[in-house]
C-alpha cells in the first residue's frame, strides 16, 4: 500500500503506467493498429515533439495525425486493450478507501484522453474520483506549469495549496517535473 502523508489534501494520479502497469502495450497495440502504423509513429513522434517545444519554450506542434483516427481507432483500442489485459495495482483500491476516510480530493491526471473510458475498463468507479482531466482536453503536456493554473479553473477556481498536493506518476520527466515545478511532493511508481 502506498501510505498517503499526513498533511496531503489532494493526491494528483498519472494514469496510464501509474494505476495500471502497462508491459506489452506497444505490442497489442502494433497488433490492432498495424494498418495504421505510419499514425502510430507519428503520434509516439508528436508526444515528444511536445515535450521538447514545452522544454525549449516553443509553440507545441499540432497533432499529425487524423483526428477521426485517434479518437476513433487508437484510442478505443487503447481502451480494449486495458480491458481485455491490465487491472489496477494492487495499491490503488486501498489508498483510494485511505483518501475517502481523510476527505482527501482525487484527481486524475492522465496524459490521454478517453480517462473515465479507461477506469471504467480497469474495473475502476469514475465515482471514486473528484475529478477526472486529460493534458491533451487541456491543450497541453505535463510537466507544464500552467497545469497550476488550468486544474484550478477546471476546479471551478480551487485555490491549491500545492505544497499540500501529494503528485503519484510512474515518470520523473512528466509527473515529476510537474510535481517539482508546481511544488508539489512526488512520488514515482
Amino acid at each position: 500500500m502506498i501510505p498517503v502523508p499526513k498533511d496531503i489534501t489532494m493526491v494528483v494520479l498519472d494514469l496510464d503506467g501509474t494505476i495500471y502497469r502497462k508491459p506489452r502495450m506497444a505490442c497489442y497495440m502494433l497488433a490492432r493498429q498495424w494498418l495504421h502504423l505510419p499514425s502510430l509513429i507519428a503520434e509516439r513522434r508528436w508526444r515528444n515533439a511536445q515535450r521538447q517545444a514545452l522544454r525549449e519554450g516553443k509553440t507545441m506542434p499540432a497533432m499529425p495525425v487524423s483526428e477521426t483516427w485517434y479518437t476513433q481507432s487508437y484510442l478505443p483500442s487503447m481502451v480494449d486493450i486495458i480491458r481485455e489485459h491490465y487491472t489496477p495495482q494492487e495499491w490503488v483500491k486501498p489508498m483510494l478507501e485511505e483518501c475517502r476516510q481523510r476527505t482527501i480530493q482525487v484527481i486524475i491526471l492522465s496524459d490521454y484522453e478517453a480517462a473515465t473510458d479507461k477506469l471504467l475498463a480497469l474495473g475502476l468507479q469514475p465515482s471514486d474520483f473528484d475529478y477526472i482531466f486529460s493534458t491533451g482536453e487541456m491543450g497541453t503536456i505535463k510537466p507544464d506549469p500552467r497545469l497550476a493554473e488550468m486544474l484550478s479553473a477546471a476546479m471551478n477556481n480551487a485555490a491549491i495549496d500545492w505544497r499540500h498536493v501529494l503528485i503519484i506518476g510512474d515518470r520523473t520527466d512528466t509527473d515529476g517535473l510537474l510535481a517539482k515545478a508546481l511544488g508539489a511532493h512526488f512520488l514515482l511508481v
